[in-house]
């Protein structure tokens, strides 16, 4: 189902040069990009593959995104940070002495500084947004782009474009968290994948959560250490900065060591995951009570449902104990920027539909493949007990044995190391290790940055079957368990 949007209140200038198709998730939370065959993410704020919904104005430009958001905390009164949840054109109450007249001209500066970054990559856009945007907010994106020379091929919701799996005879919905909201989205499967309800609170979000962290933090540095981080704005965004690489780290360990210098005198504390997970308890309360709500309207019978967590979602600690209380449900792990790479994946269904004359807004599209749920699948039917023999990457196929094969980013001549090309920096010399262990392929993960089957997030090893897909990390990386038969085998 779609529908056409009109652009306001900006003039439309359309370039009609073909290029590639570039996926632009909208979030305040982190703008991210993606491009590509196969696809990967963009950087689009200097090194970073996202873009926080930040600004602040100073007298002779608006600083926005990574730049802005890292001098939040020392000019708190300044910062702005609510123009992508709160879009409009309804006048400012003026903060700052240069600050700009609405949240509208504040998006427009954001997008900008991301389109002059990522149009290299193509000139063809889908904007991939969430549910809570009503029609006037999607014009005003729309008319934004368009004056920016941004050809917007339509939009299409995160859950539509994150979801790429089927599930038959369970309820599929999305979670996800903002800046300043967390939404739950409930998608109906059936010949098409249709957008049927969803839910948001405006009460909670990442930075109602950021605040509380750096408090705890702050707290137990003053009852340990007498050193307090807020005493001065640098050390505060500092913490601030910090925050990321803190939550990363406690996602796969119970407790860390956290160090902080003042004038020169260092400070040290443990920071434990409980300290985190606590605090997140009021959001994944939240998140249960939107699911509960939206399940008995919906299901029958309370069946099993399956949460798709964003990237975002899923980085939070305590995160599958806090949906544990949600009966029958199993949780589904997406990769960074999923909608972002999704979409690019389901444009040409979309676009069958598409109309020709104006932008359409998407809220069912076909399965890829044209595979719906209960749909027999030959293929998947015989192959449902024949082991995999090799591991396919980049057009190669390396032989799985009981010796293991190691996938990371050293060179060797060895037959039992397959190299990967991608040149991040997180693709370390032993990433994982595939191999049998008696009848099953298991996949032992020694990854920072995780790997993912069928865009699900591997805890530690698993055990894989045939035809499945291995993502590394954040990359683009993929590899597939294959079989090769004998001349003799069908």
């Amino acid at each position: 189902m779609r529908c056409v949007l009109s652009p306001a209140p900006f003039a439309f200038r359309q370039r009609e040069t073909a290029m590639s198709l570039i996926g632009l998730e909208i979030s305040d939370a982190g703008i991210i990009a993606a491009a590509g065959t196969p696809d990967r993410l963009l950087e689009l704020d200097g090194p970073a593959t996202e873009s926080p919904g930040f600004a602040l104005p100073e007298k002779k430009r608006l600083l926005v995104g990574k730049e802005a958001e890292g001098r939040s905390h020392l000019f708190p009164r300044q910062i702005l940070h609510r123009f992508w949840d709160q879009l409009d054109t309804e006048p400012l109450e003026q903060p700052a002495k240069y600050a700009p007249r609405n949240h509208a001209e504040i998006v427009y500066h954001h997008l900008a500084h991301i389109w002059q970054v990522i149009q290299k990559h193509g000139n063809e856009i889908v904007l991939v947004v969430p549910e809570f945007y009503n029609r006037q907010q999607l014009g005003l994106i729309l008319g934004i782009a368009q004056e920016l020379s941004m050809n917007v091929k339509g939009f299409v919701p995160m859950a539509l474009a994150a979801s790429s799996v089927a599930f038959p005879a369970k309820m599929l919905m999305y979670l996800d968290i903002h800046l300043h909201r967390i939404e739950v989205s409930y998608l109906k499967q059936g010949e098409y994948l249709t957008i049927e309800d969803s839910a948001s609170t405006s009460a909670k979000g990442l930075i109602h959560l950021y605040r509380e962290w750096m408090e705890t933090i702050a707290q137990e540095f003053v009852r340990s250490t007498r050193f307090d981080p807020f005493h001065r704005a640098a050390s505060e965004q500092e913490l601030f900065d910090r925050l990321p690489g803190v939550l990363a780290h406690l996602q796969h360990n119970s407790s860390m060591v956290f160090d902080m210098i003042d004038t020169a005198t260092p400070y040290s504390i443990t920071l434990k995951r409980d300290f985190f997970t606590r605090k997140a308890e009021s959001i994944y309360g939240e998140v249960c009570r939107l699911v509960e709500k939206i399940r008995k309207q919906h299901g029958k019978d309370e069946p099993a449902v399956v949460l798709q967590l964003s990237d975002r979602f899923s980085r939070l600690p305590g995160c599958r104990e806090g949906l544990s209380t949600i009966k029958d449900s199993q949780i589904i792990e997406l990769v960074r920027g999923a909608a972002a790479r999704g979409v690019l994946r389901i444009w040409q269904q979309l676009s069958d539909q598409r109309n020709a004359e104006g932008i359409s807004f998407f809220t069912s599209r076909p399965w890829q493949n044209s595979r719906r749920p209960n749909a027999f699948d030959p293929v998947a039917e015989k192959t449902v007990d024949t082991l995999p023999t090799h591991l396919l990457y980049r057009s190669i196929a390396y032989p799985i044995t009981e010796k293991d094969l190691t996938i990371g980013r050293e060179t060797g001549s060895e037959k039992t190391r397959v190299q990967i090309y991608d040149r991040a920096p997180r693709i370390s010399r032993r990433y994982c290790t595939i191999g049998f262990r008696g009848r099953e392929v298991v996949l032992n993960d020694y990854s920072t940055d995780g790997i993912f089957v069928d865009e699900t997030r591997v805890d530690g090893s698993r055990a894989l079957k045939l035809g499945q897909i291995i993502r590394l990390g954040t990359t683009a990386e993929q590899l597939q368990l294959i079989a090769c038969l004998n001349r003799d085998e069908t």
